[in-house]
């Protein structure tokens, strides 16, 4: 019974203050100004620590990132022909032609213009 009656000594939460949608609002972008003070300042203190490469070695690496991309590039292009090339010589791509006899009524009309020195005079031809 002893333990019982001891008080415990952990902190205690405080009850939660109840606001107004404005007070809300208004505490959201405090605590997100905070927040991105937070950041730029810890950004800042980042790009302080950061090595950056002098101009030799700066030029040395994009040429070498320029040169692989330009191999895997003609490599990527070969090994599309070839593939595209055996698949259309064992006939992966060529559909296979089915013929079927359809007959349809067609009539065209044609009509023929003359300009003569009084106007211009058309003619209509059916075809049946």
């Amino acid at each position: 019974m002893a333990e019982k009656a001891k008080k415990d000594n952990r902190p205690t939460k405080p009850a939660p203050v109840k606001r107004n949608f404005f007070q809300k609002v208004a505490a959201f972008f405090v605590t997100t100004g905070k927040k991105l003070k937070n950041f730029f300042v810890n950004l800042k203190a980042e790009l302080k620590r950061v090595v950056w490469p002098d101009r030799k070695r700066l030029i040395q690496s994009t040429a070498t990132v320029l040169a692989i991309c330009l191999i895997i590039g003609v490599l990527l292009f070969v090994i599309d022909t070839v593939l595209s090339g055996t698949l259309n010589a064992i006939g992966f791509y060529s559909p296979q032609v089915t013929t079927t006899a359809t007959t349809t009524g067609t009539t065209a009309a044609t009509t023929t213009a003359t300009t003569t020195e009084s106007g211009t005079s058309a003619t209509t031809a059916q075809a049946g």
